[in-house]
This record gives C-alpha cells, structure tokens and sequence, in this order.
C-alpha cells in the first residue's frame, strides 16, 4: 500500500485498489445504509412528494402565479399545471437500487479508463464522521474539469458509504433519453439554463433549492464555476444558485451551511482533444445517449487516462459571514437579500481553495519545458536525458519555493525521475512520444477539417495550416495552464522588467495594472488595497530573487543570471498579454476596419480569431503563440476590458462602445511593457518537433 500514499502534506490512498481485489457485483449490492450527512428530526425530512407540494404551497410561488394571473389573464388552473410540470420536472428522485446497478459498470468504467483513483482519505473520514453528529447542512462544491466530476463525487461517497448528494444538473443531460431519469435517481435536480425573465420558473426553483437546503438529509453538490474549464484552469465563479443556497441559511431553520471544496485533477482529462477544438470555436456535440454509447471507445484501451487525484479542502462556514444582524433584518424585511459582496467572497474562498489544493503531475511540468523548448532551442533534439534535467531543475523549483501540490515528490535520484516521465507519458502516447533515438515527438493529432461542422463555428473559419498547428499547441497549453495556478504571479513580474533595470514603483505600477487585467482570466480577487497589492507581489518578487532570477540594486530590478528560469515565466505569460493588446487595437480600429459590423461580443470573438490568424504567419511580433486563438481567451480579455470601463454595453442598440481615452491609454501602457519575443515562433518551430510517422498518418488520410 506504500506505494499508493503520497507524501505531500496529506496522505492520497488509491481507492481502486481493493476494487481491483473485489467482486464488483457483490461490492455494489452489499449490505449498507449509507450515511446521511444532514441530521434533521424525522419531522423535517421531506421525501420528493412533500419536497414538491411545499415548494407549490409556497408563499413566493403563490404570489408570482397570482401576478401572472392578473397581468395575462390565463387561468390559475393553467398557471398551476405548468408549475407543477415546471417543479416535476426539476425535482431529484434518489434511489439506492438504480445507484447500486450503476456503480457495477461505472466501477468496472473506471478500473479500465484509469490506473489510480487518489482520494486524501483522512480528510474524507473526518468530513464522514463530523456529519454523523452535526446538524448543519453541507454542500460539495468540486472543481469542474470534465463530465466525469460529478460521476466521480458520486463514486467515491458510495464507495465510502455516505449518500449520494442532490446534484445541479443542465438541461442537455435532461432530454438524454434514459439517461436523464437515471441521472436523476442518482441524485440529479435539473436547472433550465437561462429563466431570468420567467418569473415563476425563478420562485420555484429558489423555492426548491431553499426546501432541499432546509428539509433534505442528502447534501447539495453544484459546480461554482458553472461550466467545465475547458483550459483546465479555475474560470469565474457563478453567483445565482451560490446566492440562493446562502439566502437559505437566513431563514433560520438550518444553524450554518458548509461548503466542501474538492479539487478534481485528471492525468488525462476524458475530454482532452474536444477541449482543444472548443476552445479553436468548433462547437462541442450535443449531448445525447447515443453520444454516450460513443463515447464508451474511451474503454478500449486500458489506463488510458492515467491518473485522478481527488483532494478535499477544508469546510467554508456559511455562518461566518451571515451574522446575527442579517438574520434579524431578514425578520422584519423579508425581501432582504444577503450583500452579493457576502456571496462574492464565498465563491472565491472556494475558487482559492480548488487552486491551492491543485495536485500537479507530471505532464504539467513536461509540458511547460515542451512549449519554452520549441520556442526557444526547436532545432536541438529534446532527449530523454536533458529533459531529465531540465525536469528535475524546474520540479524542484515548483515544489520547494511555489509549494505546489506534485504527485511525486522524488526530485534527486535520477533513475526514479526517469521512471516518473516515462510511466506520465504512457496515458499521453496518441500526443507525445520518444522515438527511436530518445528524442521527445509531439504526433499530430488534427485529422482534417472533413470532421468539423463550420455552419455553427463559434469564431472564425481557420484554415487547414492553421489547424495543424494550432491543435497541437493548444494541446501542450491544456497541460501547462493548471501549473499557472502557481506561476501567474511571478510570471506577471517577468513582464515588467526592462533589461537595463526598472524602478522598482514602475515594475509595482505594471505589476498592478497587470494583475487587474488578469483577475478574471486567473480568478484572482480584486483588491483594492495598494499595501496588500505591493505585499502580494514582494512575495513573488523575494521568490525570483532567491533563484537570481532577478536581482536588485540602487532601487532598480535587473534580470539576473538564471535566464532559464525568466525565459520560462515570461513566455508562459506573453499570450496573455499579446491577445490584450491585439483586442486593444481592434477595438481602437474598429470602425475603420469593419464598418459594416457592429461591435458586440460575438463579432469581436470572429474579428480577433480572423487578426491572429493573419499576425501568425504574416507578422513576428505581436500573438506568435497559437494559444492566442483560443476563443476562452478572448472571452475572459472582453469581460476585463467591461469591468475597466474600456467598453460598455449599450442597451437600447445591443451592441458596445468604447472609451476611447481610456483605450489609447491602455495601449499605451501596454506598448511600453519591456516584452521580449522568443527567438522562435510556433509556425516555424513546430514542425521541427512533430514526429514524421504521424505527420506519414495525416497525409494517407
């Protein structure tokens, strides 16, 4: 069992192991009654049908039916009957012989997709424990990396015995044929995804979210962030149903809310190669029980997916942030709503919670030494032994002076970091490769546009030229971007130091401007608060200090002689501040060159795919980095520019302006950041590193 603990600051134990021993079938039809974490007096357990009939009888949902009533003038008995489809239709159903057939071939799923399922034990034996005697209620809320999150969740609670939680779930898994009524015995409550304007669509389900919150004795699991991380980094959370749950505690009948945060983090996420063409504007395919029957060719191969590390944080209390006072005033107002700064700072105690507890592996650290290799030195061979070194160097580097989270910690002995690379590669062996002569490869993975549908392309139409570089970089860029959780800071500041030294208030002011920029785009809390900004980044700084990745001298910041160590940093983040930029200057030139076009976030995602596409083979500057497509990426750059003020969203014509002063000084600033291009771009250096044979596939296909 030594082998399936790993020595972090937690104890990870591979649950598969005894599964591995087991009969399926008699482990998932064996005796049990699984824990119920809510401890609630018989009297206040409500099962589905006193669930819906209170949620019907509610005062709010009464009103909302009566004004639809007077303001329409369709019949309440019409009105009634589509609440009560409306509620049925979201309701949960749980049901321990549905879950128990499932969990025979999801166990079996599981041993075949992946090698090993880490689970930080101890912690979960301690949550499972403090539920038997707490009356609080819980709510897990996972990071959300692939489908296969809330499939996991529920596979580990039942493994360990406690009960499958209420689960939010989209609409798309609802109209599955089959497949949505079974989801919804294992738990899942569905949520249509848009019912802003439907008035009494939104008191019912704030009504049943708040009766499952106060009368269910399962926990409630919803996904902060929303939507997968297609980049496979944390995205903004989302405040509606975080909001709800939070109201509900106001009511008083639940003493406090926790909420468990869970870092998911997959060697090989299921979805890896959809990723990358979503991110490229190819839609994703609609969900459907056909789709998943597909999808089942993922089982072909064994262990094709590695490894999960699956890390429970510590419980946020709700309690701390709804005081007494809130509570009285929800007494005497009750439309009160709880402060959207109250809800705001729970989501992103969550959000910092999925980052801290973020397991890196292997790959991760291949990957970046990958992308600064072919950008730097493409036409020197990457051999098994110099990347040993390079590994070895930056490994060290992540864990002792970021303290990240790595799923080997070994970082001396040579053989055993070789052993470390070769079995991390084993899941990636469609993407990357040693060839005969123990050089590193990266195999083509786009198979020719015939497979993509350009009628409902999100961006722009890119070429063939284009995609067969682009879907292996923004490959190599899924694996390198949860290390950001750990670098972003640091590499900020490599963006801010000119080469014959930068005052240090100047490097301060670029450093602020900077991370303001890119709160969304790394979930960074806002801070206002210049001391704590300037104590932020001198933790950053003293880091780059000590591997004399800087040095300081008369009040000046030098690049210092670990020049391995900036390059990496600096060109990890330039991407980033290339698409700012390049979104600055199409907006300033907005008129002049699309005149036809109105300016709305639609069109601008088209307009700046079309402009990189051109700046990378046309221009050696400004977006060389083919992740300079991806269409997230140009979503989270407009939500920055929104929130600075830089455009606006014009109502009456649906469409957006800009202030243009504010524009011209952003690019100004920009302009003058000391960035420093690497010596190679994707477009030539790619190919020099692609492996032949399956360049030898593409052309026979």
């Amino acid at each position: 069992m030594l082998e399936d603990k790993m020595e972090l600051n937690i104890e990870f134990v591979d649950m598969l192991e005894n599964r591995r021993k087991d009969c399926d079938l008699f482990w998932a039809t064996r005796p049990m009654n699984p824990l119920l974490p809510h401890m609630l007096p018989p009297e206040s357990i409500y099962n589905r049908e006193k669930i819906i009939q209170a949620v019907l009888h509610d005062q709010q949902v009464r009103s909302a039916i009566d004004m639809i009533v007077k303001t329409t003038g369709v019949r309440i008995k019409d009105v009634e009957n589509n609440a009560n489809i409306m509620i049925n239709e979201m309701a949960s159903k749980a049901d321990l012989a549905t879950v128990r057939w499932l969990g025979i071939f999801i166990t079996k799923a599981m041993k075949r997709m992946f090698s090993k399922i880490y689970i930080n034990e101890s912690t979960l034996v301690n949550l499972k424990k403090e539920t038997q005697i707490s009356q609080v209620q819980y709510i897990y809320v996972p990071s959300h990396r692939s489908y296969m999150d809330f499939i996991l969740l529920s596979y580990i609670l039942f493994s360990y015995d406690m009960a499958l939680p209420n689960i939010a779930a989209g609409m798309d898994f609802y109209n599955m044929k089959i497949v949505g009524e079974l989801l919804r015995k294992t738990g899942a409550f569905y949520i249509r995804r848009s019912f802003s304007n439907d008035i009494l669509y939104k008191q019912i389900f704030r009504s049943y979210v708040n009766t499952i919150v106060n009368h269910s004795d399962r926990a409630i699991e919803f996904f902060v962030e929303g939507t997968r991380s297609r980049s496979q980094k944390s995205t903004m959370p989302k405040y509606g149903l975080l909001s709800i749950i939070v109201e509900s505690l106001l009511q008083g009948d639940v003493p406090d809310i926790h909420f468990i945060p869970m870092s998911i983090n997959y060697e090989r996420p299921p979805e890896e190669l959809l990723f990358v063409y979503e991110m490229l504007g190819v839609p994703k395919p609609k969900e459907s029980t056909s789709g998943l029957f597909r999808s089942l060719s993922i089982l072909q191969k064994p262990f094709s997916h590695g490894r999960i590390f699956f890390n429970i944080g510590e419980p946020i209390h709700a309690s701390r942030f709804i005081d007494r006072s809130y509570r009285q005033t929800k007494v005497l107002q009750p439309s009160f709503k709880v402060p959207s700064l109250v809800v705001e700072n729970i989501a992103y105690l969550i959000i910092e919670s999925h980052k801290k507890n973020t397991v890196l592996m292997p790959i991760n650290i291949i990957a970046l030494l990958l992308n600064e290799r072919i950008q730097t030195k493409p036409k020197e061979p990457y051999t098994l032994d110099s990347l040993i070194t390079d590994y070895r160097w930056l490994k060290n580097f992540v864990i002792g002076s970021l303290n990240a989270l790595m799923c080997e910690t070994e970082t001396s002995d040579n053989d055993k970091i070789k052993q470390e690379i070769l079995e991390s590669l084993k899941p990636h062996d469609e993407f990357l490769m040693f060839d005969s002569s123990n050089v590193l490869k990266i195999k083509q993975r786009h198979k020719g546009t015939k497979q993509i549908n350009y009628s409902n392309i999100k961006g722009y139409p890119l070429s063939e030229r284009t995609l067969q570089i682009a879907v292996p970089a923004i490959n190599i860029a899924i694996y390198i971007n949860p290390t950001l959780t750990f670098l972003v800071q640091a590499a900020l500041i490599t963006a801010t130091i000119e080469n014959n030294g930068t005052q240090i208030d100047t490097a301060l002011e670029r450093y602020e401007l900077l991370r303001r920029l890119f709160s969304i785009e790394f979930v960074m809390r806002p801070i206002e608060d210049k001391a704590l900004i300037k104590a932020e980044w001198e933790k950053s700084l003293n880091i780059l200090l000590s591997q004399n990745c800087l040095h300081t001298a008369n009040d000046l910041i030098f690049i210092g002689n670990n020049t391995k160590l900036f390059s990496i940093l600096h060109n990890v983040i330039l991407p980033f501040v290339d698409v700012v930029y390049v979104m600055c200057i199409l907006l300033s030139e907005w008129t002049e060159r699309t005149s036809s076009v109105e300016l709305t976030d639609r069109t601008i995602l088209v307009e700046m795919q079309k402009e990189v596409e051109r700046l990378l083979f046309e221009t050696k500057d400004w977006c060389q980095h083919p992740y300079c497509l991806s269409l997230d990426l140009y979503n989270t750059t407009w939500s920055s520019l929104l929130s600075e003020d830089i455009i606006a969203y014009q109502k009456h014509l649906n469409t957006y302006q800009t202030d243009k002063a504010k524009l011209a000084r952003l690019i100004s600033i920009l302009r003058e950041l000391p960035l420093r291009r690497p010596t190679e771009s994707y477009v030539d250096a790619l190919p020099l590193v692609i492996s032949a044979s399956s360049m030898d596939v593409q052309a026979k296909l």
